[in-house]
This record gives C-alpha cells, sequence and structure tokens, in this order.
C-alpha cells in the first residue's frame, strides 16, 4: 500500500512538473498594456520609473485596447544611443522602479522596459536617454527685452546686436508681429529700432551687416540693410510656407524650408536675386519622411545645411525626427543622426568652429513635448545632454544659438514662466 501511494505520488509530481514546464500559447491578437518610462540621474544612479498605460473606459462597448496585465518587465539597457540592449534585470510585475548605478552603465544610459506576458506578445515601452554630467549654470538673457511674448530671435557672432518679433493682440483674433533690432551692450538693449509691424522670425547675415525674413504681404523674403535701413524683396513662390531660414557663410546665399499641408521642400536663392533653387525633391507630408517646421542651419565651413526630418521605414511604429546634412549645391542628403523610434530630434545648430551641433530633443521624456538641450561632436559622433538646474525645460520654439563656442542661448519655460536664457557647457 505505501509502495502504492509513494509511485502515485511521484507520477502526480511529474505531470505537475511537466504542465508547468509546457509552453503558453501566444495569442497574437492579445496586447500586453506598454508603460511609460522615465529617467533621471543622480550622480551616482540611475533611476528608472514607469507606469502601465492606461485607458478608463466610460462608454459600452471599450475600445480595442491593451488590456493584458504585464506578469514580468525586462529592463533593458544600452551604453549607445541606437544600441544594442541587454536585458540588465528582470523585475515582477509589482516593481515600477530601478536604481543601476552609473559605475555598472556608464557615463551615458538608453534604457527600455520589455512588458511580458506568457499569453501575449511583449510590448517596449518608450526608449529614454540621458548622460551622467554636472549641472549646467543657466542665466538669463535680457538681450531681446522683457516682453513675454517675444517670437523668437537672433544674435550676431559678436554679441553687439539682436533681432526679435514680437506678437500683439490688436482685437479679436488680430495680432500684429513688430519686428525689431537692438543694439546691446555686455547682453543689456541699449537701443531699439522698429524695422516693419509684419515680421516674422529673421536671420542675421554673419557679418550682421543684413538681417531677412520671410513676408506674406510680399511673398517673398525681405532683404534688410542695418546701416541703410533700405529693404529689396526676394520674390518666393508660397513665402507663407517658409518655415527655417539661414544665411550661407560668404552672405551670397539664403536657404529655406517650406512646410505645408501637404509637402515640404528645401531651397537656396541667390541673396542677389532671382529664382529659388531646390535642393530637394517635393517631400510629401503623408509619408512622414518630410522636412519639419523648424529652423535649419548652415555649416561655417559652407559644406551643408542641416534640417530636421522624419524617418519611418515604412512603419508608422519606427517613425522618429532626426538630423539631416543636406548639400548646398544640390545633392541631396548628405548623412543623417539617426534616433530611436519615438524619438524627435529637432532645431540643429552649428557651432562657430563648425566641431559640434547643438540640437533639442524629447529622448529624455515619454513625453512628444517635453525636450532637452544636447550637442553632437561632429568628429566622433558622440553626444551628451546639457543638464539644467530643475524647474528649467528647454522650448523647442526657438532654435540654440550659440554664443562663442562654449555657450548657448536658449528659450526655456521656469516654474511655468517663458523666458531666454544661456548657458555655459
Amino acid at each position: 500500500m505505501m509502495k502504492r501511494l509513494l509511485l502515485w505520488s511521484i507520477v502526480f509530481a511529474c505531470l505537475s512538473s511537466c504542465r508547468e514546464n509546457e509552453d503558453v500559447a501566444v495569442d497574437p491578437t492579445k496586447r500586453v498594456r506598454p508603460v511609460n518610462l522615465q529617467i533621471a540621474v543622480s550622480g551616482t544612479d540611475y533611476t528608472l520609473s514607469w507606469q502601465e498605460v492606461r485607458i478608463i473606459c466610460i462608454t459600452a462597448p471599450c475600445p480595442d485596447i491593451a488590456d493584458v496585465e504585464a506578469e514580468t518587465y525586462d529592463v533593458q539597457i544600452a551604453s549607445g544611443e541606437l544600441g544594442p540592449f541587454r536585458t540588465y534585470q528582470t523585475l515582477s510585475a509589482d516593481q515600477k522602479s530601478i536604481r543601476i548605478p552609473v559605475a555598472s552603465a556608464g557615463e551615458q544610459l538608453v534604457a527600455r522596459i520589455i512588458s511580458n506576458n506568457k499569453s501575449a506578445p511583449p510590448v517596449n515601452s518608450n526608449v529614454v536617454m540621458v548622460t551622467n554630467g554636472f549641472l549646467s549654470q543657466s542665466l538669463y538673457y535680457p538681450g531681446f527685452g522683457s516682453s513675454t511674448t517675444v517670437m523668437g530671435g537672433d544674435v550676431t557672432a559678436d554679441g553687439k546686436k539682436a533681432t526679435y518679433s514680437l506678437s500683439i493682440e490688436q482685437g479679436a483674433g488680430q495680432y500684429i508681429n513688430p519686428l525689431y533690432v537692438v543694439n546691446l551692450q555686455n547682453e543689456q538693449p541699449v537701443s531699439t529700432k522698429l524695422v516693419t509691424q509684419q515680421g516674422a522670425k529673421a536671420s542675421f547675415s554673419r557679418d550682421g551687416g543684413q538681417l531677412a525674413y520671410p513676408s506674406r504681404a510680399e511673398n517673398g523674403l525681405i532683404i534688410y540693410d542695418i546701416a541703410s535701413e533700405q529693404t529689396r524683396t526676394l520674390p518666393v513662390p508660397d513665402a507663407a510656407w517658409i518655415q527655417g531660414i539661414d544665411w550661407s557663410p560668404d552672405g551670397k546665399w539664403l536657404a529655406f524650408s517650406t512646410v505645408s499641408n501637404e509637402e515640404s521642400r528645401l531651397w537656396k536663392l541667390a541673396a542677389s536675386g532671382g529664382a529659388a533653387i531646390p535642393l530637394t525633391p517635393a517631400l510629401p507630408i503623408s509619408a512622414s519622411t518630410y522636412i519639419r517646421q523648424t529652423n535649419i542651419d548652415w555649416s561655417p565651413d559652407g559644406q551643408f545645411i542641416a534640417v530636421s526630418r522624419g524617418r519611418s521605414g515604412g512603419n508608422s511604429q519606427q517613425w522618429r525626427g532626426v538630423i539631416s546634412l543636406y548639400s548646398p549645391d544640390g545633392g541631396g542628403e548628405v548623412k543623417f543622426f539617426d534616433a530611436q523610434p519615438g524619438w524627435v530630434d529637432t532645431t540643429p545648430s552649428f557651432s562657430p568652429d563648425g566641431k559640434r551641433l547643438a540640437f533639442l530633443s524629447t529622448r529624455t521624456s515619454p513625453s512628444a513635448t517635453v525636450y532637452s538641450l544636447w550637442v553632437r561632436d561632429l568628429s566622433t559622433g558622440k553626444v551628451r545632454q546639457i543638464n539644467m538646474l530643475p524647474g528649467l525645460i528647454p522650448s523647442a520654439d526657438y532654435a540654440p544659438r550659440w554664443l562663442g563656442n562654449e555657450r548657448l542661448l536658449f528659450m526655456g519655460t521656469q516654474q511655468g514662466k517663458q523666458g531666454y536664457f544661456s548657458v555655459f557647457l
């Protein structure tokens, strides 16, 4: 009798073990709830934290959403922008944060979370990236005055002149955008001159002697000579769609981008006049590979025009915004700096010596509207984050401007108030 019971116990244990090890069929229609991943750095540790993305259904029937609970999370990290990723640790579903020592991860960290459930395919979180470095001291920049309605501006290389425009409401839905040129002394405005009542974002020539800005009324680009205060118009088709604009280093050309509801394109135009020359074919907005509505920047050596452009690889889940370099001679895209899916790299700006490229990126946050400031070494390709003091968030409404080779001017929000700041690298 005892032998029979012992035999049955062995058989039962074997059957139970077999069932536990049996593969659970994966149902491709089931979807695990993804997570939004955030990352912070405290000097000695990277802290990852995440929350499940949940949709509360208030009507019936509920929409077709991911509703399968994750059973485990794979914390995956990489030391490079584009990977490769390795699993650092697997956590149970009730854990929603982890600290990773900087010593074990390196001076920069790229991370993602994989949500796992035996019955459903795994799901990636957003990818985040930070670099470990000192906090850069930011200072308020007074060169654009104290108005809270500044729409962006430019500064000459010697720091002696600035230009900016305002947005002023004159009745219900009626606005004027006065454009000013300012003489500066120790970055403080000492005199201000009105250029036009209907201006726009303007760009100084490299010698600071001329200003270029688009005009819907004139349907073209306006060249304003600062010494004589005279203007001339360079006709441009669809000037209302002009976004970024910049001068060539020798002052002979203007590059600009147009972005309409249907297509985008990069152009150049002789400062002396003539027809605009397309540098790209028309890039359809529907194809998700369009030039984005941000500034452009001509490299100091004249070899490249930097833009922010979408890339998708034909898959909407792989879409990202990258910095692309185009040939001003019409040779098309020369190279681009790829990014992780979901990242938006934007507003490129070359340093005066041409060795570095500043840009804004969403790579530190799961939100597509929260940006951080980055600088890329163009000889090595390596990037680093310019770590701000807590509470200061850069804005993508303004492209970083270099003040020398070790300082950047940017727009930011601090405690809910918008302003302009400079930061030493």
